[in-house]
């Protein structure tokens, strides 16, 4: 190569790179256009004590959580009780969200930024819509989200959808035309409801004895303990396995649901298998488990009756000092079974749908408590 078309190929470079560079600082200009919004909070002024509901609508479900009775609740869910962590959370970040960069994208745009308004059959482009109102319906902020920003991480798979959400295309109900890039991606903002629904049902502690009888009435197994310390008898004789008679009583203890049926009379419970579970605190729990649904979920109905003891009984021979001890853990007990034993009647109000986990250990007849017997090998 001569020096002279060295010098050009040089010229040529110089041009390209300039080139280059101001089209990078014209796209940069336009997302860093001056407006003032941007490190600033997208939903100025919000205040989360004001909000009383939270309206929510993708292209595939609308959601309503209202504040009530000193909670939150799911009106899709015939208003049973929300999650109140997830709620919070949503409305922390709400009003912590902040502006990172600002676009004026047309109208015709918005789809590639999936910043269409959801509903009317729409799904490709469409976006999520979130309202927020106070308790006389005034509406305090109304966003509009669309497609999430990820960044790449080390060991990720490259592609068009990979990598961590940082943040979000979002519009707010004040800034028709302007897009706004925002700090969060605000993943938890989802109109499906069943992520919003408390989950935890029922706590069966200190269980004396758990029977269960089929839709016709018949027994289908039934084991009792004369005390925590002791070992569990199953009626009608024979030794229990302890392992499956722990998978009931653990099952028990923590029964936790997937869905609530929003139309009772949807649910199929004519033909239930009734679990009865009685405690050592005088407490009676009666659950109709229904047909199976899809999803590996059963229909399921609960109710709770009874009343903890009012007093302790003193062990013979108790010292003064340890009765006062003993009876103070017995009233602080006493206390939080109370406060939960009334949250517990709250819940017949509903139906659930109740995962096959929760309750398959129940379902079983008597003879799969028993354990298991070895065949002998054949010399």
């Amino acid at each position: 190569m001569t020096r002279n078309q060295f010098l050009v190929v040089l010229a040529a470079l110089v041009v390209l790179l300039a080139a280059g560079l101001l089209l990078k600082q014209t796209r940069e200009s336009a997302w860093h256009s001056g407006d003032s919004r941007v490190g600033q909070k997208l939903i100025p002024d919000l205040k989360l004590e004001n909000v009383a509901t939270i309206a929510i609508r993708d292209p595939d479900a609308t959601l309503t959580l209202v504040s009530r009775d000193g909670g939150w609740r799911v009106k899709e869910r015939a208003d049973f009780p929300a999650d109140a962590d997830r709620v919070r959370d949503l409305l922390l970040r709400l009003v912590e969200l902040k502006v990172v960069q600002t676009e004026a994208v047309a109208e015709a745009q918005r789809a590639r930024l999936q910043l269409l308004e959801p509903g009317a059959g729409r799904d490709a482009g469409a976006g999520t819509r979130i309202e927020l109102r106070d308790g006389a319906g005034a509406v305090l902020a109304q966003l509009l989200l669309g497609k999430k920003v990820t960044a790449m991480v080390a060991g990720a798979a490259i592609g068009p959808e990979t990598g961590t959400p940082t943040g979000r295309y979002a519009m707010s109900g004040d800034a028709s035309g302007s897009v706004a890039l925002v700090s969060e991606s605000l993943a938890q903002a989802e109109a499906k409801a069943e992520p919003w629904l408390s989950k935890e049902l029922i706590r069966v502690e200190r269980a004396k004895s758990i029977s269960a009888s089929g839709p016709d009435g018949k027994q289908r197994f039934a084991v009792t303990r004369d005390s925590e310390a002791s070992d569990w008898k199953l009626a009608g004789g024979g030794k229990p396995d302890a392992g499956r008679i722990q998978d009931a009583v653990s099952t028990l203890a923590s029964m936790s649901l997937a869905d609530v049926v929003a139309d009772p009379a949807k649910a199929d419970l004519d033909h239930a298998v009734v679990v009865k579970a009685q405690t050592f605190d005088d407490l009676t729990y009666t659950i109709r488990i229904g047909a199976k649904a899809k999803d590996d979920r059963y229909y399921a109905a609960i109710s709770v009756s009874g009343d903890p003891p009012a007093a302790r009984l003193a062990g013979k021979g108790e010292a003064a000092e340890e009765k006062a001890k003993q009876d103070k853990t017995f009233e602080e007990r006493r206390a939080k079974l109370a406060n939960r034993l009334a949250h517990e009647k709250t819940l017949e109000r509903w139906t659930y749908l109740v995962p096959k986990s929760s309750v398959e250990p129940l379902l079983r007849e008597r003879a799969r408590f028993l354990p298991e017997k070895k065949v002998a090998k054949k010399p």
